[in-house]
């Protein structure tokens, strides 16, 4: 039996934190229905697409899901989404504050009809902002941006406080439904972006707080010992040395036995960096592998993404997959977390828009009558 068998969740987000975790629950076992409107999610049309309206992102983050589309704005799509709410155990949406209360879809007027749901939010800012805003407006009003740690704003592969979103939405439905046992009861979850982005700068906003009281200057992350370094070649070592016998490893390796006690020397910090980077400089990043040869003290190779995907690292986690579908072989990368008992599974393709929306239909009991309605309305 999978983890999250017999739950049953409603996924109304368009991008990519609800999107993610919808993925997650599925993965796990949820019969996730995701709602779309009758033009689909934007996301359907990113490059690249492999077939018209099916693009990669959405093959991969809306596996595992039925699809319907509908209209809201038609009292037959709004009353269809309050049927399946009505039977659900999660509702995940990612609109702005105020905008399903319209429609009589706010937690209030939902928990009413389904006191069990566990109705969860991802906003960009949480409940008392309206502004509109992508992760990387987030990570920039969050400090985030500057990730180098000496002011230079740059912009990230990974969107941190969009998958993180994703993340925290997936533990705390987890807890919810945990809870839901206890007491019956479901509840809302107010997840955003900003407090997302915040929350995950927990040691830096700590050593800031520390600094403030000591008087101390703070310099981030980034020290002699720890640090990127370019090679000759224009590539990249990482060397994150901090116990002091890796460090010790590491002046052995780039023939510095004089900074063996000079680990903590940050009095002379800029030193310090410029003299580990012209050592590094002085040979390529393979001739540097082939030196440290099967010997392990955190000094690594900054490895393309093509690379990692094809390492011996990725292949012992055996969380790439493929599957035959309609559309040809899809490729996934899987769940990321081993269950002793259970496994994640990819059980279906993404849907094509409104791909499963007569199925769903009838298993709520419309008629054939009732269906045409609904299409003469253009609800469906």
């Amino acid at each position: 039996m999978a983890l999250l068998e017999g739950i049953k969740v409603i996924d109304f987000s368009k991008w990519l934190p609800g999107q993610y975790c919808g993925m997650l629950l599925g993965d796990y076992g949820a019969d996730v229905v995701k709602i779309e409107d009758l033009q689909g999610d934007a996301t359907r049309r990113f490059w690249p697409e492999k077939t018209k309206g099916m693009s990669y992102w959405h093959l991969m983050l809306n596996r595992n899901k039925r699809g319907v589309a509908l209209n809201l704005k038609k009292d037959g799509g709004r009353d269809l989404l309050l049927k399946l709410l009505q039977e659900a155990d999660v509702f995940l949406e990612g609109f702005r504050p105020g905008y399903l209360a319209r429609y009589g879809l706010d937690y209030a007027s939902v928990h009413k009809i389904n006191p069990r749901l566990v109705y969860c939010s991802i906003t960009g800012f949480g409940q008392e902002s309206h502004k509109p805003a992508h992760d990387l407006n987030v990570v920039g009003l969050a400090g985030l941006n500057n990730l180098d740690d000496v002011g230079r704003a740059c912009v990230s592969e990974v969107q941190v406080s969009a998958v993180g979103s994703g993340l925290n939405a997936l533990s705390a439905i987890s807890m919810a439904l945990l809870a839901r046992e206890r007491t019956g009861k479901g509840q809302w979850l107010d997840v955003n972006l900003y407090a997302t982005a915040l929350s995950m700068q927990v040691t830096g906003i700590s050593a800031l707080w520390g600094c403030r009281e000591t008087g101390e200057k703070p310099f981030g992350r980034i020290a002699h010992y720890y640090n990127i370094y370019r090679t000759a070649d224009g590539r990249y070592l990482t060397v994150g040395t901090i116990e002091p016998k890796f460090w010790q490893r590491f002046c052995d390796l780039i023939e510095c036995p004089e900074l063996e006690k000079r680990q903590y020397d940050f009095a002379h910090e800029e030193e310090l960096q410029q003299l580990v980077a012209a050592k590094i400089a002085a040979k390529t990043q393979q001739q540097w592998l082939d030196l440290i040869g099967s010997a392990e003290f955190c000094v690594t190779p900054v490895c393309s993404l093509e690379e990692a995907l094809d390492s011996e690292l990725t292949a012992q986690e055996h969380i790439l997959q493929e599957a035959d579908s309609d559309l040809g072989k899809l490729q996934y990368i899987g769940g990321p977390v081993k269950f002793s008992e259970d496994a994640s599974s990819i059980r279906m393709r993404a849907p094509k828009l409104g791909e499963h929306t007569l199925d769903i239909l009838q298993e709520l009991g419309y008629n054939d009558n009732e269906i045409s309605a609904l299409h003469e309305e253009g609800a469906i």
